[in-house]
């Protein structure tokens, strides 16, 4: 008689799984374009600092959504800072 092993994961356990997954192949891709080892918080850093810049350039007709995206891409700046990136 065969026996089966089952492995049950919640919901949160396999976003969590697939998530980790698509970050290590990202951070692998960045990786291979800057020609160094690099690690995926700092990836992530750099990827929320250019999120927050290209939402920055397309905000333009409202001079609060305008400051409001600009006070993001200064926190997300100093965020990468804080981590040593930039």
């Amino acid at each position: 008689m065969k026996k089966v092993l089952s492995l049950s994961l919640s919901l949160s356990q396999c976003i969590r799984m697939r998530v980790s997954t698509l970050v290590e192949a990202y951070t692998h891709l960045f990786s291979r374009y800057m020609d160094e080892e690099i690690s995926p918080s700092k990836v992530l850093k750099v990827t929320h600092a250019v999120i927050a810049f290209t939402v920055l350039v397309f905000s333009y007709g409202n001079v609060f959504f305008s400051l409001l995206t600009l006070g993001w891409f200064i926190v997300a700046l100093l965020d990468c800072k804080k981590a040593g990136i930039v």
